[in-house]
């Protein structure tokens, strides 16, 4: 089983393969996208096939033959929104809400996507909370025309999100009592933290950093409020010190560019905050592989193969 992470700039690839009953990890690798994608870019015919010739690279590179492929692409690919809707709508008016709420959003692009959504679990009880992504119309040709060159057969397209949730599903990192868990990501210069409340996807954000280690936002999703006190929470754990007022529960870490300068006040916070040291979670021929936790999001995408029992393709 492959898995690869498309983003803008990189390529990052895994393989699971079935090892006298166990599951191991091979073929850990990145490269660089041979051209820039901008979001979503799912129609420049020179991106396309830079994109297949590269997968096509990452296909032949696997030490041992397999088809079967798990994608993860970035969730700011996708214009998302977490909705709140009272319990006493019917139905048939919360599907309504939900697609009239996102498609103001949306505004004139909106009938170049379809709407998907998805309830989320919340303790009260009063109201229900939503999902809402939109997938562009041509998203489906475009995995089909940078795959199939390949003769990969996808069998799961996934966002960064869900790849992040159940790698922490894997790990039994989740407090499942309903606690907060924030995984932050180094970006070089800048960060992305995902916000997981129990088993359920509650918001994520990119910011930038300063020398001060002061963020500046500069995209969110979900809960605004909980992003704000989550922010503040960082920007002290990034100084060294720790916010008295915190709602995080654990606070897991990991550098996308092989670079810990930017996070090694981390360390100094509580502890329940560490890095996630995938190395003690999964099985990987080389151990000794420099910066394992870089792929954090394609090995989530591997996590529900393992969870699941392994049978190899």
């Amino acid at each position: 089983m492959l898995a690869i992470h498309i983003s803008r700039k990189t390529l990052k690839y895994a393989q699971l393969v079935n090892f006298k009953g166990t599951p191991f990890v091979e073929s850990l690798g990145k490269m660089a996208v041979k051209e820039g994608l901008r979001t979503p870019d799912t129609t420049s015919a020179e991106v396309i096939r830079g994109l297949s010739e590269q997968i096509s690279e990452i296909r032949n590179s696997a030490e041992f033959p397999d088809t079967s492929t798990h994608l993860v692409i970035d969730s700011d690919w996708f214009p998302m929104l977490v909705h709140e809707v009272d319990e006493v709508l019917s139905k048939s008016d919360i599907d309504k809400y939900l697609e009239w709420r996102i498609r103001e959003m949306l505004e004139s692009s909106g009938e170049h996507y379809r709407l998907l959504h998805q309830e989320l679990s919340s303790t009260d009880k009063t109201r229900h909370k939503y999902l809402s992504i939109g997938i562009p119309q041509t998203f489906d040709i475009w995995v089909n025309k940078v795959t199939e060159p390949s003769d990969l057969e996808v069998k799961n397209v996934t966002l960064d999100i869900q790849a992040l949730g159940d790698l922490l599903a894997r790990a039994d990192l989740l407090d499942l009592e309903g606690g907060i868990q924030v995984i932050l990501e180094n970006k070089a210069g800048s960060v992305t933290c995902y916000i997981y409340k129990g088993k359920d996807y509650e918001g994520h954000f990119q910011a930038t950093m300063d020398g001060d280690r002061k963020l500046t936002l500069s995209y969110t999703r979900g809960d605004s409020k909980l992003i704000n006190s989550i922010l503040s929470a960082i920007e002290a754990a990034l100084r060294g010190t720790q916010d008295p007022d915190t709602v995080i529960t654990n606070l897991f870490y990991f550098t996308s560019t092989g670079d810990d300068s930017l996070l090694n006040n981390l360390q100094l916070f509580d502890t329940s905050c560490r890095p996630l040291n995938l190395v003690e979670h999964f099985n990987f021929r080389d151990p000794e592989y420099a910066n394992i936790d870089e792929y954090a999001i394609v090995l989530g995408a591997l996590s529900v193969e393992i969870a699941g029992g392994f049978d190899e393709a």
